[in-house]
């Protein structure tokens, strides 16, 4: 890995921190009320909010669409269509505990290594996948 490589990732860490920190104080200084209505706006409980807004990983917003990419599906397209599945899959793939492995994969181009024994969106994805192939009856 080259210096700027590293350079790099590590200003891409240092910016997504910054955003989760700013994202944890402006929900903190949210009334219970703001909390519930924001929460219900976007279509998830308030504890799932907070810890969207407190992922540490980059599983949601980097290794996610970028799997479904790999897959052949248009990360926006199913965000936009689907918005309920998508944020769900986010909130899903915010919890998960082996990031660091899908990571690992993804940057391989090993897109389906692990899909059954740790991404806990798999069915969801292969749901998806299938879907894209179905023919549409004539």
């Amino acid at each position: 890995m080259n210096s700027s490589t590293i350079f790099a990732r590590l200003h891409s860490m240092w910016r997504g921190a910054v955003h989760r920190r700013r994202s944890m104080f402006e929900l903190a200084a949210c009334s219970p009320s703001d909390l519930h209505r924001i929460a219900q706006d976007v279509g998830i409980n308030e504890r799932d909010l907070r810890s969207l807004t407190t992922c540490s990983h980059p599983g949601p917003s980097e290794l996610m669409p970028k799997r479904l990419q790999y897959l052949g599906l248009d990360p926006a397209f199913v965000k936009h269509a689907l918005t309920a599945t998508y944020r769900d899959m986010e909130r899903v793939c915010g919890t998960c505990k082996s990031w660091r492995r899908c990571e690992r994969d993804l940057a391989k181009g090993d897109i389906q290594a692990g899909m059954q024994t740790y991404c806990l969106n798999a069915s969801t994805i292969d749901a998806l996948t299938v879907d894209r192939l179905e023919p549409t009856p004539a």
